[in-house]
Parts: C-alpha cells; structure tokens; sequence
C-alpha cells in the first residue's frame, strides 16, 4: 500500500501543496497534521507507523516534514528499512529503491552516529576540565545553609511533638529533606 505524510508547524499554514504531491504520486491514504515537529508526540505519524507492513510504502513531500531532526529521520528510515518499507521523498528526491538513496542515507546516518560521538567526548571533555578547575559537580552533599538555619527549630517542634507536615509548613522544607536529617 503507499502512504502518504504531510505536516505543517502551525493551523494557519496550508496543506494544500504537499497533498496535492502525494496525492498525484499515487498515495492511497494519507496521513496530516498541523503540528510543530518539535512536539514528540505526533499522533498521526504514529498511526502511520503502526499500519505499516512489509511491502508499503511511505511518501512525504520533503524530508524535514518528516523528521524534527537528522537523529530523528534516521531513527525513522532505519525503522523503514528494518520492516522492508519503501520511503519516497519527492521534493528531495530520495528513493530508497535506489542505490543512490541508499547511499545517502547511509551518509546521514553516519554523520548522525559522528555528532552523537563529538557531543559525548565534548560533554566529557568539559567535565574533566570543571574538576581540573576544582569545580564540584552534582547536587551539593549536606545540609544546605537554608535547612542548617532552620534544623535547630525543626528539631526543637519535633521534640515538642509537631508533625512532620506542620513542620513542613512553617520551615518551607519538604518533607523528605525534614525526614532525611532527623534519622542523622
């Protein structure tokens, strides 16, 4: 069966062009929305891709209409190939029953595979120098000076009897952090 998707960012754009496309390349159902591609959740991709079988294809009208990124559309054109599905950009010419579509997609793909490698040594690259700077990293370790200045008190109505949500309520510390000091 070929499928199509199209996809605008907002209510007031119009569909009209990519419809018409995947209409006139023989899509025999189509799927649409008006939502930005920022969004994870785009309902009627999902559905798409949950009628797919081997032997379909999928038409969109250009690439970035499909993807919200390069990881993106490479995640979905391996999950293409993985099921034997056929996916047909028509703006950008990509086939991937063609060798040379192949071919670039292999490209995207490794260049996908290289930007994730250069962040990761990147973020690591500046961690090490953070603590070469003495910089500590994660959450702080104790009593923060906030709940230092008020333990005193926090003890003093716990011992008085007070509940550990009144407590809560006039220190303004929550209660695992209440909880967390009290059994030190």
């Amino acid at each position: 069966m070929n499928y199509g998707y199209a996809r605008v960012s907002m209510e007031s754009q119009c569909l009209d062009l990519q419809l018409n496309a995947l209409k006139k390349a023989g899509c025999e159902k189509i799927y649409f929305e008006k939502i930005s591609s920022r969004k994870k959740d785009r309902p009627e991709l999902q559905k798409l891709l949950g009628k797919l079988q081997k032997g379909d294809t999928v038409y969109c009208y250009k690439l970035d209409r499909l993807g919200r990124s390069l990881k993106d559309l490479v995640n979905l054109i391996s999950f293409f190939e993985e099921k034997e599905i056929r996916f047909i950009s028509l703006f950008d010419g990509i086939d991937t029953k063609t060798s040379s579509s192949k071919l670039l997609v292999n490209i995207l793909m490794c260049i996908a595979d290289y930007e994730r490698s250069l962040i990761s040594q990147r973020t690591k690259s500046g961690l090490d120098a953070a603590r070469k700077r003495g910089i500590k990293l994660g959450r702080p370790k104790g009593m923060g000076e906030r709940v230092q200045a008020a333990f005193p008190r926090i003890l003093e109505m716990r011992e008085k009897g007070i509940r550990i949500k009144e407590i809560q309520k006039v220190t303004n510390i929550s209660r695992p952090t209440i909880y967390k000091y009290l059994k030190r």
